[in-house]
């Protein structure tokens, strides 16, 4: 095999890497659907409308549109003139979703502070300052993308070319609003709730750590990626981020309302011996 045919081959089996990788994140959104509908009908559909509901129904339900136009992006259908406006939709679904699951735990650090208006501020303006840098940044990017025919005739897009340090830099930016909001939590937790056995409270802090190790080391690994790896895996987390971010901030929210209705059917079933249920209200 000639040194260009083995390097054609070599990009091949990357661009089918990323397929595969589509493939899984997507299996593991309906599987986390298939987990939690349940959780989602008993303790969100009942809740009154508030901001909060919103975001998680936007949070929960928008990858379902952003994930098929993934998908679509890697078949054969797909011509070369269609990859970058396909990429537009693509890119800005991805940061639409997470602007969103970021906003969920904006809201959540404003609860853990007993709804100061002052940390409300502060931190829905250091998310608009991230939000309106991401989208300057990946605007750049989109406007930049260069295609080119996929090797061996693998079906699908070929990113090649583009200021990928820009899209490295957007994720950077969601992990410092991260940091900011996770250094928060712990200073006000251990300042106000050290003392305190909320099972509540104890979930925010469980999953705003999970969540904030997992996009640092998601955001590290797509940072790694995109600024070193060849340019057909570029795009090998696009997708498996987008997902995550949807299933972390959605069951974050859940937790907290599951044990919020199970505290409260076991105050009401000790005050008044019955099993009276209620719905747990917006966080």
């Amino acid at each position: 095999m000639s040194v260009f045919s083995a390097a054609q081959a070599l990009s091949a089996m990357r661009l089918q890497t990323v397929k595969y990788m589509t493939t899984a994140s997507t299996t593991i959104l309906f599987f986390d659907y298939s987990l939690t509908l349940a959780l989602e009908v008993s303790l969100i559909w009942p809740s009154k409308w508030s901001l909060t509901k919103i975001l998680y129904f936007l949070s929960r339900y928008m990858p379902f549109i952003d994930v098929p136009v993934n998908i679509y992006y890697l078949t054969p259908s797909v011509s070369l003139p269609h990859c970058a406006q396909l990429n537009t939709a693509i890119a800005t679904g991805n940061v639409f979703g997470i602007a969103v699951a970021e906003a969920i735990f904006v809201l959540r650090t404003y609860g853990l502070s007993g709804r100061r208006r002052k940390v409300l501020f502060i931190f829905g303006t250091l998310y608009s300052l991230c939000v309106v840098a991401a989208v300057t940044m990946m605007g750049i990017f989109l406007r930049n993308m260069i295609y080119s025919p996929p090797p061996l005739g693998i079906p699908g897009c070929n990113l090649t070319g583009g200021p990928f340090v820009l899209v490295g830099l957007s994720f950077i930016v969601v992990l410092l609003n991260e940091t900011a909001l996770m250094s928060y939590t712990l200073w006000i937790g251990y300042k106000t709730y050290r003392h305190t056995k909320s099972p509540v409270l104890a979930t925010l802090y469980r999953d705003g750590i999970s969540y904030y190790v997992f996009i640092c080391l998601g955001s590290v690994a797509n940072v790694a990626i995109l600024v070193a790896a060849p340019p057909e895996l570029r795009e090998l987390l696009n997708t498996f981020l987008r997902v995550m971010h949807s299933i972390l901030s959605t069951r974050a929210l859940l937790n907290v309302r599951e044990i919020e209705n199970k505290r409260l059917e076991m105050s009401v079933q000790v005050t008044t011996g019955t099993d009276i249920h209620f719905a747990s209200g917006d966080m």
